[in-house]
This record gives structure tokens, sequence and C-alpha cells, in this order.
């Protein structure tokens, strides 16, 4: 992978390689009736009161049965549970940075973070923003130079992985450097938000055992991967 910042320090590439070498190599993806879920999952016939309402808001948008395990597990406090979802729709809808980017950055801390059900969530909404499967290896591989994406989101890209390994490491170079990509103040926000909500959710599914959804069928086994190469 190349690296477009210029500041002191560890190449992006060195820090991707390192940071994947530092997470546990198991995942959630696997699991049978013998590791359940952390956290009750209630199915959507199930529902009553304030979870019912943000279901059927969530299938209202997505569509019908389209609730996802991890917002399931996020309606166990369902004020919660629609702030977050909002603010994910704001994330996605609104903004400068393309989708395909942003989608594209949460496959790949899915992958760093080993969390296999968030890899394949975000690998199939990285395909239905216009990614090739061959993109879709790239984003696994923290390589944006054979993503497709503008000059801008590629240096976006690294800075971004740089900034979840060490958000200290960032130095006044990397923000010019961005600058001359043409980064506005809005891009730099808009970018450390989908590091953050790529992580938060990375989290939710990982601590509480969430596992996938019946939905998804797409860069399954993940896990099983890691298991093998750990």
């Amino acid at each position: 992978m190349t690296n477009d910042l210029v500041s002191p320090g560890l190449r992006v590439t060195f820090f991707a390689t390192a940071l994947v070498g530092n997470m546990t190599m198991t995942g959630q993806w696997s699991r049978d009736a013998s590791t359940s879920p952390f956290i009750d999952l209630v199915p959507i016939e199930q529902a009553t009161g304030a979870r019912k309402e943000f279901y059927d808001e969530m299938e209202r948008l997505r569509g019908s049965g389209r609730v996802s395990n991890l917002f399931k597990a996020y309606a166990a406090f369902p004020a919660l549970a629609k702030a977050n979802f909002q603010r994910l729709m704001v994330l996605l809808s609104q903004g400068n940075l393309s989708n395909k980017f942003k989608e594209a950055l949460m496959t790949a801390l899915a992958e760093a973070n080993k969390c296999d059900y968030c890899v394949s969530f975000h690998a199939t909404a990285l395909r239905t923003a216009g990614a090739s499967d061959e993109e879709v290896v790239a984003a696994l591989e923290f390589d944006p130079d054979r993503i497709g994406l503008s000059g801008k989101e590629k240096a976006l890209f690294n800075y971004a992985l740089k900034a979840n390994g060490d958000p200290h490491s960032i130095v006044s170079a990397d923000i010019e450097e961005l600058r001359r990509k043409g980064a506005s103040d809005c891009d730099l926000i808009e970018t450390l938000e989908t590091v953050n909500t790529g992580n938060s959710f990375n989290l939710i599914n990982g601590a509480l055992n969430v596992g996938p959804d019946d939905f998804l069928s797409y860069m399954k086994g993940r896990g099983e991967l890691w298991k093998k190469s750990a």
C-alpha cells in the first residue's frame, strides 16, 4: 500500500500490518448454538413498546425484515438505538465524501478489528456502493490505491488508518498534505466520524457476541480464515 501522507513516523503500510498483527485472531461468525449472543436480540415479531417503534422505523427505511442484529442489540436502550441509527443515516446520506469511501473504510476497520459480521455487512454495503469484488479485497488489504477512490479520498483513507492507530501521531504536515489534496474541515470530520462509527459497531458486535444477520451472504467466513492464520 502506498502512503500519501508525508509526516514523520511509521508509514501507514507498517501501521496496518502491526495493527492486524496485534488483534485477537478469532471472529464471531462461526458461533453455534452453544455460543449465544450475550444480550437478548428480540425478534421483530416479539418487539413491543419503544423497541417496536424503533424496529418499525428501521423497516420503513431499510425494508421488511431488515433490522440488523447490531441494532437489535442497541434496542435494549431504544433511545440510544434511535440516536445511533439517525447518526448513521446522516453519515451515509450527507457530507462531501462518497459512500464507497466510507464503506471501504469501515470494511477495512472491521478487518483490522477482527469483526467478521462487520466485514460481511460493510463489504456488502461497499458492493452496493459500486465496488467490485477486487476493490472489496483491496479494502480488506488496507490499500486505497486499488479501490477506485479519488486522490483526496485515498489520502483521507490513509489518514483515517493512521489516526485510528494513534490519533496523537497526526501532525500538521499530515493536515497540510490533505489540504493539498483538496480536503476541507468538513471532510476531516466526516472521515473521523466514519472511523468512530465503524469502531463503535465493531465493539458492540464483538463484546456482546452479536453474530451475523440472516440476510447477509457476502464475504462470510472471515473468522475461519483468521483462526487458521492464528
